[in-house]
């Protein structure tokens, strides 16, 4: 995409998380100016440096001056655990006013692309698997439909005339180094390193499309340099079940125990991308981590932090759900 001289900045909201960090820190490696805006309401597992120009406040205070020399916007702030949102539906309303406010600020500026991150979860349990854009979206938790809500608020400034090109990301599951214990890989870790065991939910049947972290910020940059499709899946098209991780970490800690525990509300059994619609716009991407490899990686971190840390991020995580 060709850079206007006014309008060289890279906006990454949501900026010092696990997707924003490392698609800051990728975008400034190859050159970009970026910005981070992150409040910190959620202390981030890797630190913001090598961000860019880091800024700390929440999405809902930003300004239109704060958007002048803004050409793209990566709109990944959010509230994101979806057991969380069970018992404060509430707070995850902000995933649908903070949207609102940061699109309608990129119309008034002029921000020529925007993209807003958005889940497989909008899905549900879907008719279709592999599931295309085009399947019904059926949210199964309000975590889910905040999210929606938010992609009603997309659909609308791509509708609306003169305003920037927006487009919809939905991410499948994607994990690795840096990732906090909320999500199933890095829980895993963590408790392997800790306490020996694995907690499983459920019979551990459920399969998810899980994408290594790097894969899905080259899918990123890649995207914002092709015009936008409204909605498209970030996803491998493959599917491995909680048992199958389970499989692979022990082949490091043969001696874990696998702890059952209760099944998560209106569990989903599957989530699996359909990836047509993304080889199309960027086309295969080529050295995709594979599973048992990016489990490694990410055991690989979680085993380089002192272990007093880790257990106090665990005791913070199951305190909050």
């Amino acid at each position: 995409m060709r850079k206007s001289p006014s309008r060289d900045r890279i906006l990454v909201t949501g900026g010092a998380g696990f997707i924003g960090g490392h698609l800051a820190r990728a975008l400034v490696a190859s050159g970009e100016e970026v910005t981070v805006l992150d409040d910190l309401r959620v202390p981030p597992m890797i630190p913001p440096e090598g961000t860019g120009k880091f800024v700390e406040k929440p999405v809902l205070a930003l300004s239109e001056r704060d958007l002048a020399d803004v050409r793209l916007v990566y709109h990944l702030a959010s509230h994101k655990s979806v057991p969380r949102s069970f018992k404060q539906p509430l707070e995850y309303l902000d995933n649908v006013d903070s949207g609102r406010h940061l699109l309608a600020l990129c119309a008034d500026a002029g921000v020529p692309r925007v993209v807003v991150g958005s889940t497989c979860e909008v899905y549900g349990e879907a008719d279709e698997l592999p599931t295309p854009e085009s399947s019904p979206l059926s949210p199964r938790s309000p975590y889910a439909a905040s999210k929606v809500g938010l992609e009603m608020l997309a659909g609308a400034h791509q509708r609306a005339p003169g305003g920037p090109e927006v487009g919809v990301v939905r991410f499948f599951n994607v994990y690795g180094p840096g990732e906090r214990p909320d999500a199933l890989i890095p829980r895993l870790c963590a408790n392997l390193l800790t306490r020996e065991e694995i907690p499983v939910e459920g019979d551990g049947e459920q399969r998810r499309d899980f994408t290594y972290i790097a894969d899905v910020v080259d899918k990123l940059i890649a995207l914002a340099g092709r015009p936008l499709p409204p909605v498209v899946n970030l996803g491998s098209g493959r599917s491995f079940s909680v048992n199958d991780v389970v499989h692979v970490l022990r082949k490091s800690f043969p001696d874990a125990e696998v702890v059952r525990k209760a099944s998560r509300p209106n569990e989903i059994a599957e989530f699996r991308a359909s990836t047509a619609l993304q080889n199309r716009q960027i086309g295969p991407r080529p050295g995709a981590v594979d599973l048992e490899e990016g489990i490694r990686l990410t055991l690989a971190w979680w085993g380089a932090r002192d272990l007093d840390d880790i257990r106090q991020r665990i005791f913070q995580e199951e305190g909050a759900d």
